[in-house]
């Protein structure tokens, strides 16, 4: 299977990656590659991706970094003229598609901004917090709020106690294979982000971190958007910003935990344009 001789396997793979960095496969039934899947929008370009990846020893970062550094990735998600008639579905990658990240990058998302993310490799994974799940002989042991500050990936999966966060965000039934995840926007997605005492307790931290960095109240906002958003905030998100700690009292911590709850729960946080 694994044969340079055999092309299925590279295809497959690459198909299944480029789906992960574009949102969707070059066919885009990634788990069905027969011939009742469909025919690939860029048999070419599936061709060459698959000889390069076997070429470069079947490394899937060397895939990836090629993705990443390509034109077609560093494209607007804003259509040109006349293309949301001429390509509605954006087949033919005219633009780079707006996604919403993984369930595991917006945990991590969190951690990261609140300045609570650990980047330790390797070592045991954490279990999961499951107090909101109801109690019965098989429970296991309740993990940590904020999952020791650890990435999503070295959290435990156990398959009937998965993270109630990650799952409202789609992350897959552990019992089955996913070649291709659930992309949802349902209102538990925006009630988890108000109300998750995660998120809750992940705001406070950034409001710490926002006051201990220091600065005036335009310096902190601008790194506050930085952290969120990877851009220089605008003036409107300036004045919005002076706006709502006022409201909240004043630039105080309470104040700041309500601003960085309020960050989080934008769409831009959580989906990359």
């Amino acid at each position: 299977m694994a044969s340079a001789d055999n092309p299925l396997t590279a295809r497959v793979r690459v198909n299944r990656i480029w789906s992960r960095v574009f949102g969707r496969g070059l066919l885009a039934s990634v788990d069905d590659f027969g011939k009742m899947g469909g025919k690939p929008s860029h048999p070419e370009l599936l061709d060459y991706l698959a000889h390069s990846f076997v070429e470069n020893g079947w490394s899937t970062k060397k895939l990836i970094r090629k993705l990443v550094l390509a034109r077609t990735f560093q494209m607007s998600s804003i259509p040109g003229p006349g293309m949301l008639t001429a390509d509605p579905t954006n087949l033919y990658l005219q633009r780079m598609p707006v996604g919403r990240m993984d369930a595991e990058a917006i945990r991590d998302h969190i951690l990261s901004c609140s300045g609570e993310l650990k980047n330790d490799l390797y070592g045991p994974s954490i279990a999961v917090n499951i107090d909101d799940q109801p109690n019965s002989r098989a429970k296991p042991r309740s993990g940590p709020l904020d999952g020791n500050g650890r990435r999503s990936v070295y959290l435990e999966m156990r398959r009937n106690f998965l993270s109630s966060f990650l799952r409202i965000f789609d992350l897959p039934n552990a019992t089955e294979p996913a070649g291709r995840r659930n992309v949802t926007n349902v209102p538990a997605q925006a009630l988890a982000l108000l109300n998750d005492p995660f998120v809750h307790q992940q705001a406070q931290s950034w409001a710490r971190r926002v006051m201990a960095g220091g600065g005036t109240v335009d310096d902190q906002l601008r790194k506050v958007h930085r952290q969120a958003f990877g851009r220089e905030a605008t003036e409107a998100e300036l004045q919005w910003g002076r706006k709502v700690l006022k409201e909240l009292g004043g630039a105080t911590e309470a104040a700041w935990k309500g601003l960085c709850h309020l960050m989080i729960n934008r769409k831009e946080f959580i989906y990359v344009f």
